[in-house]
């Protein structure tokens, strides 16, 4: 259950090391990354709609987040453990490799409750 009844969800890649936006190890196409933006997209509306005002979306991208990627969480995809984006749900690693909006939907709602 969600501490305070708010739950932030953060999405973080590392562009180009672990595929960031599902590019596999090379370097982020343009495509790849409106279709990265859209699921970033979809992900906040679908968040909102189903719980109004009691969910907050973060994109972290550890290139630029030095603090971030010397993280424990971020070690996750530096050292190749798990396929970017990684989505962390109140501080907790839940999907790796793709941003699957129905999957992080209904995990957001088991916080919730």
């Amino acid at each position: 259950m969600a501490s305070n009844g708010f739950v932030t969800v953060r999405i973080l890649e590392l562009p180009g090391i672990s595929g960031g936006c599902a590019c596999g190890s090379k370097p982020c196409s343009p495509e790849m990354a409106d279709i990265f933006k859209q699921k970033m997209t979809e992900l906040q509306a679908a968040l909102e709609e189903s719980y109004p005002g009691k969910t907050r979306v973060e994109h972290v991208n550890l290139k630029e987040n030095q603090e971030e990627r010397e993280s424990e969480i971020g070690q996750l995809l530096v050292t190749k453990k798990y396929p970017g984006p990684l989505v962390v749900i109140d501080g907790e690693p839940k999907f790796a490799g793709s941003i699957q909006v129905k999957k992080i939907v209904k995990e957001v709602g088991n916080l919730l409750g």
